[in-house]
């Protein structure tokens, strides 16, 4: 049994072998003969016996199993061939204490290897152990997909389905509220109610402290409140004695201590400068008629960082002065940083010539950082660095004051010399600045003239273009008037009054005079006749409603009959610019409005489209060409400059005349005011009997423009103009002899 006992678990080899040993046992006490003892044998009990232990055996090498493979159970192996034909030469209890039995705890590689033994469990053996071990591999992992089979073929467990998950972060959620518990507040009643006995403070509430309390109400307002152990205590604070002379603290660490020296007081004189360097000297208030010996300390030793302040006189630092060896051996780390501050502090004060200034050594220490980054000296920082910058600031700002200094007069000749560059610089740049000027508005101007010419140019042409295709369409219009006239037709009345500009401007009512010609809708009485009226206002649906209940009453006036009322709507139109609404002070004509709609201007292609139609306007504009060209219709009417000739007042009295029309005396065609006096002072003399003529501008309408004057009013030799008429009579009166003699 014992010859692989290297290769193999000895406690498992030798319980098997055990075993296999009860059972030889077992079976030769089964066959043994009972004749050659002499004596009788309990065969009933050794069975017993050995059952009982084969059975512990067995439940032991069953635990041990469990324990080296990690699982509960292991699985069944058959008996029969767990049994070798060997002879055991073990001698083991039949039972054994299971609290002395220890497992060894070793990897599944080592307990289980291969026994080399001949029968029928070292053969078996390998592949129970590789199943044993793939079984508890798989038990051991729950995320193996034969988990769930193998516990079911061995505990007989069906074990649920569960999905498998995604791990997912746990996300701290925002929780609303308060982070601390509720504290004790009394009600709001409690608080006002001078006679509520308070309640009892509870220790935590008085460990939140006695603001907290009074803010909740614990304690009222108006209670006197007494420390048990209060955190000011009062104590007399020491005062100086007037007796006794007042000494600075020394509060410089720095300082080496040396014995004190025996000074007498009033041996000792300073001169001003020394006391100037000492800074301000200590007062005592000793009496000066006695000789008094008192104990002193070195000046270094009581000094403070901030008193470390020196003078400098005349631009030159005294480098022997106590002051300055003072602040230098406090501050000598950053020396080299200070002496090149302390040059250009030297430099500064003898450029000004300033004689005398009181460096403080604490500024310049912390201006350093500054003066290290810019390495300039500017007058601000110079002044920030002085005890008394107010004085030297008036030195600095006296007129001249650098000149005073070093190099004083090379600095005034380079201040001259370049004034004067400046001022003619200056100059030179104003003259400059005014040419530039100059070409800039000339240039522009020149812009605005070529702009201006290209554009009237281009209008040139394109009312040449209308003014062409106008007399195209008047021609067509002539040769088919009399077929349009009988035929269906749309007629656009356009009532605009294309008046010169000023003319326009100075009538406040101007859009509600070219509206005046609301009459020519009544053209629809005309059966084969349909108006499209371009309006100068925005007309309302009241509006509309009532002009297509007037005009529908045609039929029943005629028959007398009101049930023969028609319904015209359709044959009529009223269409408003848009930019009425854009232009409103403009004072444009209707035509100039209409060309600016393109939107009435659509609808008007929409409501013309295959039909017949021309154009009937007010005062003709050249605008009302541009709008015909755009519509590409006829207008019935003669050309703008025509239209405007005759209908002035000149251009009225050249057609009465040429209609041999009687008129009143008077003259028109008049352009100059000389011409106009002569000619009123010849109608007045040819004239005597009419006492006022009346003055009208050409272009003028509706009454504008017009002036009257009384002869006798105004003329003095009136009366005697009368008495020479009368001597050469009326006829000869006329002539021109007679008029040349009486005046």
């Amino acid at each position: 049994m014992a010859q692989d006992a290297d290769s193999c678990d000895p406690i498992g080899t030798i319980l098997i072998q055990v075993h296999e040993d009860l059972y030889q046992l077992k079976e030769k006490l089964t066959n043994f003969p009972l004749e050659e003892k002499g004596e009788a044998l309990n065969i009933q009990n050794l069975e017993t016996a050995i059952k009982r232990t084969e059975m512990g055996l067995r439940i032991h090498i069953e635990k041990y199993l469990n324990v080296v493979n990690h699982n509960v159970l292991t699985t069944p192996v058959n008996d029969d061939n767990l049994y070798s034909p060997h002879t055991s030469s073990w001698l083991l209890p039949a039972v054994i204490d299971q609290k002395s039995f220890v497992f060894p705890l070793e990897s599944e590689g080592k307990l289980w290897q291969t026994q080399r033994q001949h029968g029928t469990f070292p053969h078996a053996f390998p592949k129970i152990k590789q199943k044993i071990g793939l079984n508890v591999k798989i038990m051991q992992d729950p995320e193996n997909i034969h988990h769930r089979a193998a516990v079911n073929a061995n505990y007989g467990i069906s074990l649920p389905y569960i999905n498998q998950r995604k791990a997912c972060v746990k996300v701290q959620k925002l929780i609303k509220g308060s982070t601390i518990a509720n504290l004790t507040v009394p009600p709001t009643s409690h608080r006002t109610d001078p006679y509520f006995t308070p309640i009892p403070v509870p220790q935590a509430d008085a460990r939140k402290g006695i603001l907290s309390m009074i803010e909740r109400g614990l304690i009222p307002p108006t209670a006197r409140i007494t420390f048990q152990n209060p955190p000011i205590i009062p104590r007399a604070a020491p005062l100086h004695n007037l007796d006794e002379a007042h000494k600075i603290p020394t509060a410089a660490p720095f300082t080496i201590p040396q014995k004190p020296q025996l000074i007498p007081v009033e041996a000792t004189k300073f001169s001003p400068k020394k006391r100037r360097s000492q800074g301000k000297g200590k007062r005592s208030r000793g009496h000066h008629d006695r000789k008094i010996m008192k104990v002193t300390t070195p000046l270094t030793a009581v000094k403070s960082p901030w008193d470390y302040d020196f003078f400098i006189y005349n631009g030159v630092i005294d480098k022997t002065s106590t002051d300055f060896l003072a602040f230098k051996e406090h501050f000598h780390l950053s020396w080299g940083s200070i002496f090149s501050l302390l040059e250009h502090v030297e430099k500064f004060l003898r450029d000004y010539a300033i004689p005398e200034v009181k460096i403080k050594g604490n500024n310049l220490v912390a201006f350093l950082p500054e003066f290290e980054l810019k390495h300039r000296l500017t007058r601000y920082d110079f002044l920030s660095l002085l005890e008394n910058p107010i004085h030297i600031q008036m030195m600095l700002n006296i007129p001249g004051q650098r000149y005073k200094g070093q190099d004083g007069r090379s600095e005034a000749a380079n201040k001259i010399r370049a004034t004067w560059k400046c001022f003619k610089a200056r100059k030179l740049f104003l003259i400059y600045r005014q040419q530039k000027w100059a070409s800039g508005v000339i240039a522009i101007a020149w812009l605005l003239h070529c702009h201006k010419t290209r554009v009237k140019k281009i209008l040139k042409e394109s009312r040449e273009r209308h003014l062409e295709n106008f007399r195209i369409r008047a021609k067509h219009l002539a040769a088919n008037w009399n077929r349009i006239r009988t035929s269906r037709r749309t007629i656009i009345h356009i009532p605009s009054l294309g008046y010169s500009l000023p003319v326009r401007q100075n009538i406040d009512d101007f859009n509600i005079r070219q509206n005046m010609q609301l009459g020519r809708l009544c053209d629809i009485l005309d059966a084969n006749v349909s108006v499209i009226y371009i309006c100068s206002h925005q007309m309302n649906d009241e509006l509309l409603l009532y002009y297509n209940k007037i005009l529908s009453l045609q039929a029943a006036v005629k028959s007398g009959n009101l049930e023969d009322r028609s319904d015209l709507q359709d044959r009529f139109k009223i269409i408003t610019p848009e930019a009425i609404n854009i232009f409103p002070k403009h004072h444009m004509c209707l035509a100039t409005y209409l060309m600016y709609s393109p939107k009435a201007i659509k609808r008007i292609k929409n409501l013309i489209q295959g039909k017949q139609a021309y154009i009937v306007s007010g005062l003709l504009h050249r605008d009302d060409l541009a709008v015909a060209d755009m519509l590409n219709i006829p207008i019935l009417g003669p050309e703008p400059e025509i239209a405007h000739l005759y209908s002035s007042k000149s251009g009225s009295k050249w057609v009465f005349d040429s209609a041999d029309v009687p008129v009143p005396p008077g003259v028109y065609g008049i352009y100059r005011h000389q011409q106009m006096l002569e000619q009123l002072g010849q109608l007045v003399i040819d004239h005597l009997e009419i006492q006022r003529w009346l003055f009208k501008m050409d272009y003028e309408f509706g009454g504008n423009g017009t002036a009257f004057c009384d002869i006798p009013s105004h003329l003095e030799c009136y009366d005697w103009f009368l008495k020479e008429r009368s001597r050469y009579g009326y006829e000869d009166w006329r002539k021109k002899w007679a008029q040349d003699c009486g005046c």
